[in-house]
């Protein structure tokens, strides 16, 4: 087979496709450690699925605040995400790594 050289296509692949797959792949590697970090802590039974905001500081440095409640759905939203890029023996998982150049973790 001919090498791709139409220079459209290389510069997708260099330019969005590899960022792409960096930037996935950090997230990834995020979202695994924090779920690490949140399940090593038993912080789902230290932080209650409540409307009670968490004391942050962010009520005087113009951050949003954060509940218990919100802290538990990104919990559930990483965990998915997790699962799901390691499912079928880590298919997307090693999809994007296989594109991907410097994944940070």
């Amino acid at each position: 087979m001919a090498d791709i050289v139409n220079p459209l296509v290389v510069r997708w692949s260099n330019e969005h496709a590899r960022r792409f797959a960096d930037v996935w792949a950090t997230f990834y590697n995020a979202a695994k450690v924090a779920g690490i970090v949140w399940d090593s802590q038993g912080l789902t039974a230290l932080c209650p699925n409540t409307a009670d905001l968490i004391a942050d500081g962010s009520a005087v440095d113009g951050r949003g605040p954060l509940t218990g409640a919100s802290l538990r759905s990104l919990k559930t939203l990483l965990d998915n995400f997790v699962a799901d890029a390691e499912a079928n023996t880590n298919a997307k998982r090693n999809a994007i790594l296989a594109v991907a150049v410097n994944p940070r973790g």
